[in-house]
């Protein structure tokens, strides 16, 4: 069965170019891609709420994701 591993970048796109944070794997793995799509909005919902208002207003931060195949063994 194929899994997919969750990757979230971090960007802020307060200044020309873009910046974003090294990319995070998440280590939880999800059976489809579907699966790993609604968990990429669930954690940068949490992600954005732990930043707070503020902060992610004065640096313009958005998050950027992706789902992988993941190599499992």
């Amino acid at each position: 069965m194929t899994k997919f591993a969750l990757i979230i970048w971090v960007c802020s796109f307060a200044a020309n170019p873009t910046t974003c944070l090294p990319p995070m794997e998440f280590p939880k793995h999800f059976d489809s891609w579907y699966e790993c799509s609604r968990g990429a909005h669930k954690e940068s919902l949490t992600m954005i709420s732990k930043l707070g208002y503020k902060y992610i207003n004065e640096n313009k931060i958005a998050m950027s994701y992706t789902c992988r195949k993941a190599n499992i063994t």
